[in-house]
């Protein structure tokens, strides 16, 4: 399914949870379900990356940028989880900032491929 096809499926359970007043009490008790919490988060991605990610949402008039991101890494996740067969537990202490330090932790960094002066690959441990 293209994503196009799928922001259109999808465009339903967005007007939903844009219509949805904020819930009191007595709707919680009735069993409806709050729409989820929106939680901003800075990441830096590659430019080139971006540039596709807004060329996506130009051409696709019913897609946002955020629902775009977010519905890529829902896909990414499930994939995660679906090869790893069960979900992640939840984290024991918050994450810490910056760059992952690799020491006590295995870290399964496969090789990247470069490029020498000569134009072939070579493998970078």
């Amino acid at each position: 399914m293209s994503l196009t096809d799928q922001a259109i499926l999808s465009r339903s359970t967005k007007n939903e949870h844009c219509a949805v007043p904020n819930p009191s009490p007595r709707s919680h008790e009735a069993g409806q379900q709050q729409p989820p919490r929106m939680v901003r988060l800075t990441v830096s991605l590659p430019g080139d990356l971006v540039d596709r990610l807004r060329d996506a949402v130009y051409w696709s008039p019913s897609l946002t940028l955020a629902w775009l991101i977010a519905q890529s890494l829902r896909t990414s996740l499930t994939e995660m989880e679906s090869l790893r067969q069960s979900p992640f537990p939840k984290r024991t202490r918050a994450l810490r900032a910056g760059r992952p330090r690799l020491v006590g932790q295995s870290m399964n960094v496969s090789p990247r491929a470069g490029i020498t002066s000569n134009e072939t690959a070579t493998l970078i441990s």
